[in-house]
């Protein structure tokens, strides 16, 4: 082996390596910035046990699953509300509008809430000592942590339509110069550039299908319990073809219907 040879190798070698690293380190990151949204709301969740505590004179058991429940609500509320803001953004004329505002008014008292019971029992230690007042720091934070967890989860719905997009454009300017080059190669057989091109219209319609298909597989994979309708807004395409694609899934068997909404096998 000569030395250029070898130098390659070696290129190549690191070349992998940096490519594994990379990859390791985007992996490490996707976790952490999912995690960090949940992990924010366990000070909140604390803060708030101790008041339910003393206000409502609960055990700490009981106060404690009340203020998670009240978190798990808070979530599901912001969620609702960015979806209903996605939706109006992107609807057709014909498609009924979301109740946007009745969703970012329960956002808003929900994080009220939060402000409230974390702040009864602060406001006697800040008359001694306004320090305490940063005790409101941890719901502020979980106001960011919530609105970033629903944003994220729209941007992933956004991406997955962006990537089908970009697929359909793909697929055309495939089958536009296949075509092209079919019927510059073969003028003198216009029947075979004739099945030429209907094949390759095929192809295309199946990619497109294909790329809707793996879409909806991965939007059921963070929203198991989504109705027809927000899987329609995430794949981009109708009601009627999401209950198409149910059934197709269904029948070879990557999607299953349970007790708790849509399992992706």
């Amino acid at each position: 082996m000569n030395l250029k040879n070898l130098t390659d190798r070696i290129s190549n070698n690191v070349v992998h390596v940096d490519r594994l690293a990379g990859a390791a380190e985007a992996f490490g990151l996707a976790i952490l910035c999912r995690a960090a949204s949940w992990i924010a709301t366990i000070p909140t969740v604390v803060l708030t046990s101790r008041s339910c505590e003393v206000i409502f004179d609960l055990t700490p058991t009981a106060a404690l699953l009340s203020c998670i429940a009240l978190e798990v609500v808070g979530q599901a509320v912001v969620n609702t509300w960015m979806k209903a803001k996605d939706w109006n953004t992107s609807r057709r004329a014909s498609d009924p509008p979301a109740n946007e505002s009745l969703g970012l008014a329960m956002s808003v008292v929900y994080f009220a809430s939060d402000f409230v019971l974390i702040g009864i029992l602060q406001v006697p230690k800040a008359l001694v000592n306004p320090i305490h007042w940063a005790a409101l720091l941890f719901p502020l934070a979980q106001v960011v942590s919530t609105v970033m967890t629903a944003e994220r989860a729209a941007q992933f719905r956004r991406e997955a339509t962006g990537e089908i997009a970009r697929a359909e454009r793909q697929a055309k300017r495939q089958a536009a110069i296949a075509a092209t080059s079919s019927q510059m190669s073969n003028r003198a057989s216009n029947a075979g550039n004739l099945t030429d091109s209907l094949t390759l219209a095929r192809r295309s319609r199946q990619a497109k299908r294909d790329a809707r298909l793996d879409t909806l597989l991965t939007y059921y994979l963070d929203n198991p319990d989504a109705g027809p309708t927000e899987a329609a807004s995430a794949v981009g395409v109708s009601r009627q073809t999401i209950y198409t694609y149910q059934a197709e899934l269904e029948e070879a068997g990557r999607l299953h219907k349970n007790g708790s909404g849509w399992e992706v096998t």
